[in-house]
């Protein structure tokens, strides 16, 4: 018997995903055409924004370049002082001198002292410094008394004074305290301030059985204000969660280092006062008498330093305190007296209203106002400071300058408006607070007009320091001038702003131009991505052609940019160097400076004059004025024989149309149609249309460059209208990438399920042939036996 046809491990060597792998390559094909194609368009999309940036920047230079005074700008020069000037392009050229003998001001009202004087007998910090004096030593001396160290600190304490009547920084409180030792025990101490002295204090822990010793010792200066307990049985334990009294608190024993000996961790009496200190310089022995005298306003607020030895010195590059500065003394003239340069006491404009040391005392509580020159003012003493309601001041309708003076520790209030206007005052309701500050009722300061003279001439007199001088030129007063040295005024052309209107349009000018150059390139190695555009190589050549023809309708001996210096490089040139715009400096400076006219004329002449055209058949009998819009075109008006019309605007740049709408009766007119002409209705109203034609019978060839870019790079133009198109393009060509990958996604998934069902039939084939095989085994064992 024959061995039958066997077809074995077929799809073994079968790769699935390789088969599918390759035709899904062949597949996408198409897909990876249209990738090709949407990278095309987008580049282009691309280049198109590009050439628009260039438009739009060089439509803003010939919108500058074309307004009527581009180069017709003047400057205007000051030589000397006291006066600045400021000319427009109407200003005459020449030369001026300005004498000024007053300046224009506004009325003034000056509040007196308003911080309370230096308190003597308070401790320094709360005495009403300026600057508050800080603890530590500073320096006196005299030429023949020799030098002494002033020591400023916490004052001595007097044992013997009751604890509430004693100068402790912190007010002790009546209760209990305890002290432990550690081989000795604990002990409760009672505290009463009404009743009790720190010599009793010291007493009762000294005649304790827990073997502390307590003493009075000194500060760094030599003051007794330091509170020491000595054991002799072991570490010290202060205090207790059951103690009532705040005594170790306020002696600074809690949280004081050491075991046997634990002492006070700073001095616990107050601060020293000024008398104090001036104690302390008047005992010092180097000859030098100090006490504090009466300012002008009447207050004790200098500090003064009389010596018998000679010369005052003061301070020390060693010195620890502040006390010199903080009572201007430092500044001083030598000699031998020397004597505070500014009041000591100064308030703080940022402290709370209510918790500013002002002379008459804290300004009423609660919310308050007042008003000047009618304004409302409103503050709450609880909550704002003097600076805060300056800047309300400063910031309000008021008309007003508020301002503080720490020299002379008063507030002014200026009237922003010069002249001899005077300024409002008044507290209202239960307010006080003008009259803490000594404004109310203060005798104001008239404002005065400016008087000055131009060219040694008469006295002119002005309200305000800015003010019209000859030839058109803005003046502002500064300062008086010298009797006798005026400040010179001279005007003239400002050629340099001129010349970088005209350099500037002429680089982006040629930037657009390169621009298009690169995107159209027709180079085979590496073109541009709009290469062979017909329209932008067009668009080009016009360009071109506009600058280099002369303008419509201009008056004056120049007609072009040519006759300015432009071109594109002199005839006769060699090739490749007329590719850009040029301009002759020398020739459009001498225009400028000899026809200045004619120049601007050439740069910005722009008449547009409408036309109401013949054979309308609507109810508009005539139009009159004089035309007002920005751009030529042309009107349809549209009438419904109702007495309603409608004009529809249709820009001859090819901008989008714009509709405007009026209501008339017979026989009357309506101007809200075309901007600055006047329609005329007839007798009767009438269904038809009518034609307004606006052209341009005077421009300049920049107005036309300029509507051209408009028309391609402005908001809404062919270049982006160009975009937009390519935009639709690209969505399109990925829309159809997608639709084609999920066919392609399906067809694989297609073909897996066949090949999977291929698979699986092979592994039936092969189960039913190794079947065979066996069976085929088993017959022939059978015929052999």
């Amino acid at each position: 018997m024959a061995d039958p046809i066997r077809i074995n491990n077929f799809f073994s060597s079968f790769d699935t995903e390789s088969v599918i792998n390759q035709l899904t390559a062949a597949r996408q094909t198409a897909i990876t055409r249209l990738d090709i194609q949407a990278s095309a368009a987008s580049a282009k999309k691309t280049t198109l924004s590009t050439l628009q940036a260039r438009f739009s920047s060089l439509l803003g230079k010939l919108g500058s370049l074309t307004s009527t005074t581009s180069v017709s700008t003047k400057s205007a020069l000051v030589t000397g002082s006291g006066v600045s000037a400021a000319a427009t392009p109407a200003s005459a050229i020449g030369s001026f001198t300005v004498g000024v003998t007053k300046l224009a001001t506004g009325t003034s009202v000056l509040g007196s002292a308003v911080t309370a004087p230096i308190n003597a007998t308070a401790p320094l910090e709360l005495s009403n410094f300026g600057t508050v004096p800080t603890n530590g030593t500073f320096t006196v001396g005299t030429a023949t008394g020799g030098f002494a160290t002033i020591k400023v600190g916490s004052t001595a304490l007097n044992a013997t004074d009751l604890l509430g009547a004693g100068n402790f920084t912190t007010a002790v409180t009546a209760g209990t305290i305890t002290l432990a030792t550690a081989t000795g025990g604990t002990d409760t101490f009672t505290v009463d301030p009404a009743t009790q002295s720190m010599q009793d204090m010291v007493d009762a822990i000294n005649g304790s059985a827990i073997g502390v010793t307590a003493s009075i010792t000194n500060d760094a200066n030599g003051h007794p204000n330091i509170l020491t307990l000595t054991s002799t049985q072991g570490a010290i334990t202060i205090g207790d969660s059951a103690d009532t009294s705040n005594f170790l608190t306020a002696t600074n024993l809690v949280g004081a280092g050491g075991t046997g000996t634990v002492a006070s961790t700073a001095a616990f009496t107050r601060q020293m006062s000024l008398n104090d200190v001036i104690g302390e310089i008047n005992a010092s022995g180097v000859g030098v008498t100090a006490s504090a005298v009466n300012d002008a306003n009447g207050r004790a607020n200098i500090l003064s330093l009389t010596s018998s030895q000679g010369a005052l010195s003061l301070g020390n590059v060693n010195d620890t305190s502040n006390f010199l500065r903080a009572t201007n003394l430092l500044a001083s003239p030598g000699g031998t007296t020397r004597t505070s340069t500014l009041g000591m006491a100064r308030i703080n404009q940022n402290a709370k209203l209510s918790d500013t040391p002002f002379f008459g005392g804290a300004p009423a509580s609660g919310p308050q106002s007042f008003t000047i020159n009618g304004t409302s003012i409103s503050y709450d003493a609880a909550v704002d400071s003097l600076a805060d309601v300056i800047n309300r001041i400063n910031s309000s309708t008021a008309g007003v300058t508020a301002r503080y003076d720490p020299v002379g520790d008063t507030v002014k209030l200026t009237q922003a408006k010069t002249g001899s206007l005077s300024v409002t005052l008044a507290d209202t309701g239960g307010g006080d607070l003008l009259a803490r500050l000594g404004l109310a009722g203060a005798t104001e300061t008239l404002g005065q007009n400016a008087e000055y003279s131009i060219d040694g001439g008469p006295a002119q007199f002005s309200a305000t320091n800015t003010l019209s001088g000859p030839g058109g030129v803005t003046l502002t007063l500064t300062a008086l001038t010298t009797p006798g040295t005026p400040a010179t005024v001279t005007v003239n052309r400002d050629t340099s702003a001129a010349l970088s209107a005209i350099n500037g349009f002429i680089s982006d000018f040629n930037s657009t131009m390169t621009a298009i150059d690169a995107a159209t390139k027709a180079d085979k190695a590496k073109p541009g991505s709009l290469s062979g555009d017909a329209t932008l190589r067009q668009l080009k050549a016009s360009m071109r052609a506009i600058v280099t023809s002369p303008g419509v309708g201009i008056t004056g001996n120049l007609k072009s940019l040519g006759d300015l210096g432009l071109s594109f490089g002199a005839v006769g040139s060699a090739p490749g160097s007329t590719n850009t715009l040029q301009l002759n400096e020398a020739t459009f400076l001498d225009k400028l400076n000899n026809d200045p006219s004619s120049v601007q004329n050439v740069l910005s002449t722009f008449v547009l004059t409408p036309a109401l055209d013949l054979g309308g058949t609507g109810s508009v009998a005539s139009m009159t004025g004089t035309y007002a819009g920005a751009q030529a075109g042309s009107y349809l008006i549209t009438d419904d024989g109702t007495g309603l019309l409608t004009a529809t605007f249709t820009p001859i740049n090819g901008g989008p149309p714009s509709t405007t709408q009026a209501t008339v009766t017979a026989g009357s007119t309506t101007t809200s149609l075309i901007p600055g002409m006047t329609l005329t209705i007839g007798g009767t109203l009438q269904a038809g249309t009518h034609k307004v034609t606006v052209s341009a019978t005077g421009e300049s060839s920049l107005n036309r460059l300029k509507a051209l870019v408009d028309s391609q790079g402005g908001v809404g133009g062919i270049l982006q209208k160009r975009q937009d198109t390519y935009s639709k393009v690209i969505s399109d060509l990925n829309d159809r990438m997608d639709s084609a990958q999920k066919r392609i996604d399906v067809e694989m998934a297609q073909w897996r399920k066949k090949f999977a069902a291929m698979e699986q039939a092979n592994a039936k084939y092969q189960s039913i042939a190794s079947g065979l095989t066996a069976l085929q085994a088993q017959i022939s064992n059978t015929k052999s036996n």
